[in-house]
């Protein structure tokens, strides 16, 4: 499948930021437009994640690029707030 309309109309700012038609605050202001909502899981939700998937704490972390002690703090809620784009 294609692109998505949104990521069409951003290549379209970019072409016409590079071509110097649209100002280089504009295309930052336009590249936060853009910008994908971010979700907030829960404590009990990245653990049902996790097992869902049949991988264990270590791994896990491994996938997501970041430490075991980190996942352990998620898991238990000791991190406020954990988000994927």
């Amino acid at each position: 499948m294609g692109k998505s309309i949104l990521e069409t109309v951003h290549d379209t700012a970019k072409g016409l930021n590079r071509a110097g038609l649209l100002d280089a605050q504009t295309m930052r202001e336009f590249d936060v437009l853009c910008l994908l909502s971010i979700k907030v899981y829960t404590p009990a939700q990245i653990r049902h994640i996790r097992e869902t998937n049949k991988a264990s704490q270590a791994v896990f972390a491994a996938y997501l690029n970041t430490s075991l002690s980190t996942v352990q703090k998620w898991e238990q809620g000791k991190e406020t707030q954990w988000y994927i784009a």
